[in-house]
């Protein structure tokens, strides 16, 4: 299977930008590399890649050359993930693009308990906005999306869904700890811990506080869940997130977080989804069925024990 290497070849200068880091990466000299670059493009009769002192782009026949080798490269990965399986789940790899406010705590948690089962299996994470995660899986770049309020796509499908309320968080000795569902008319009296323009939250408040906006004070803007909770600490401000992006290991955390009242934001779907008609490898597909297991275990923290969200998960 000489020519899966030769793909692995393509994809890698593509992913590089440029023969000299591609081949650092590939164990290869550079001048093998662009041979065989050169070799490809000769037996195919036209330029795959544009070559520009700042590096390699692909040509338009380029672009149509790289989802052929991509869909190669995923069916051999799903065939060798398939054969493993024969003698249980052993190896195997899981290509992930997930919402930011996933990345702290919810998927690093899914993930470290599916290695403990099958360490033979590795992951690469891509944290990305909802529409760049939907790219990357018609890209062939990633096995599974996990992502809030995805756009709709006729090529994705949707394996589990959880609705999300979203959450105001504040430190401890916040006056509006005390209370067990907020009102966001309430949290725009204190300073203002904001997602970035183009996260979910941040769509999530958009309409709401641009009617209020004289009266909001605006204490930063961040897309790093980490900063905003570094922000709140000891303070009066007030930050955002949905549900799935709390922690849930909070036994050392000053950070308290309370549900906004569904009547001021309504709840968001988040989705595990993969794309229509491309068969996923074994330990993608097991990955999965933890995610929607999870989902399906959630308990909001809306100030009841036994608040659950809404999950569905479609037989496919």
């Amino acid at each position: 299977m000489k020519h899966l290497r030769l793909f692995t070849y393509i994809d890698t200068v593509v992913k590089e930008g440029s023969v000299r880091r591609a081949a650092e990466k590939l164990h290869i000299t550079a001048s093998a590399l662009d041979r065989r670059v050169q070799d490809l493009e000769e037996e195919l009769g036209t330029g795959i890649f544009e070559r520009h002192p700042r590096g390699m782009r692909l040509s338009a026949a380029g672009e149509v050359f790289l989802g052929y080798v991509r869909r190669h490269l995923s069916d051999m990965q799903r065939l060798r993930s398939e054969i493993d399986s024969l003698n249980g789940l052993r190896r195997g790899h899981v290509a992930l693009a997930v919402s930011p406010a996933l990345a702290t705590d919810f998927i690093p948690r899914i993930i470290k308990t599916f290695r403990e089962q099958y360490p033979g299996v590795s992951f690469s994470v891509t944290v990305a906005k909802h529409s760049d995660a939907v790219r990357a899986l018609l890209a062939f770049e990633a096995d599974l999306v996990v992502i809030v309020a995805p756009p709709k796509h006729p090529d994705v499908i949707d394996l589990a869904i959880s609705e999300q309320p979203l959450m105001a968080a504040m430190d401890s000795a916040h006056p509006l700890a005390r209370q067990s569902t907020i009102r966001l008319s309430d949290c725009i009296q204190y300073p203002l811990v904001l997602p970035a323009p183009g996260l979910t939250s941040r769509e999530m408040l958009e309409s709401v506080l641009h009617s209020h906006r004289a009266e909001t004070q605006i204490a930063a803007e961040t897309n790093s869940y980490e900063v905003m909770r570094g922000l709140l600490y000891s303070t009066q401000n007030v930050g955002f997130v949905i549900s799935t992006g709390t922690p849930k290991d909070r036994i050392n955390e000053n950070i308290i977080y309370r549900p906004i009242s569904a009547i001021d934001i309504r709840p968001v779907p988040l989705v595990c989804a993969q794309l229509k008609n491309r068969g996923i490898s074994v330990s993608a597909a097991r990955f999965s069925n933890c995610i929607a297991e999870e989902l399906n275990n959630i308990s909001l923290p809306t100030g009841s024990e036994n608040d659950r969200g809404d999950v569905s998960s479609p037989d496919y």
